[in-house]
């Protein structure tokens, strides 16, 4: 008697970018800063707040963008699966992200901050990096850019090697306290490998972990 046969079935993903109402302008848009005095004019215009992202080709240039979310007066979700699904199948290198304040607010909130920081984390983790998140002003079109307010939302990835360094630094410094071993010197040196591979270390930190190696 044969045995039974149990399946896994296999699915085939045919997601497709489908084209909607086109925004236009008199100049060429032509790059990042252009899209956003665009995009900018039309969020200005609504009643509650958007979120859209603007898909960025390899040397910064709109290929297209896409309505991630739509809110009530003062909030709107943003789940963050949905900021680079048009992202992905644009095959864009990176996202800009610009939602609208209909209160004529600049001012990120608590949520807004949260919200990028998020962006920002999944962005890297997919190799699509978020460049900015821009709040725009209802009424007005003005838009503020929160690189520029909160840069250390953007900064993240140097954070967490600065962090590294210092651990690695002080490992090493009670290593070599408890028994002084050219061991210790070979694997302190594999730390600050990877630590250099994870992210960009700024020369002032490099040499702080250099001057914290030597001792």
């Amino acid at each position: 008697m044969p045995k039974e046969q149990y399946e896994l079935k296999q699915v085939q993903v045919r997601l497709r970018l489908a084209e909607a109402e086109p925004l236009y302008s008199s100049e060429p848009i032509t790059d990042s800063d252009k899209a956003v005095e665009v995009m900018a004019k039309a969020l200005a215009e609504m009643d509650r707040e958007y979120v859209c992202v603007v898909n960025l080709d390899t040397r910064k240039h709109p290929i297209n963008f896409n309505i991630v979310s739509i809110g009530d007066i003062d909030q709107a979700q943003i789940p963050i699966q949905n900021v680079f699904k048009a992202a992905i199948l644009a095959n864009a290198k990176s996202v800009l992200a610009l939602h609208s304040h209909p209160s004529g607010s600049l001012d990120p909130s608590r949520p807004d901050l949260e919200v990028t920081k998020r962006m920002v984390e999944a962005g890297r983790l997919i190799g699509i990096p978020v460049t900015d998140h821009i709040i725009v002003a209802g009424a007005t079109g003005l838009h503020t850019s929160i690189r520029s307010t909160n840069p250390e939302l953007f900064s993240f990835v140097a954070e967490r090697s600065k962090d590294f360094i210092a651990e690695t630094a002080r490992e090493y410094a009670m290593d070599v306290a408890e028994k002084p071993d050219t061991k210790l010197h070979k694997r302190v040196s594999v730390k600050k490998q990877i630590a250099e591979k994870q992210a960009v270390i700024v020369p002032a930190d490099k040499k702080k972990y250099e001057k914290a190696v030597e001792r």
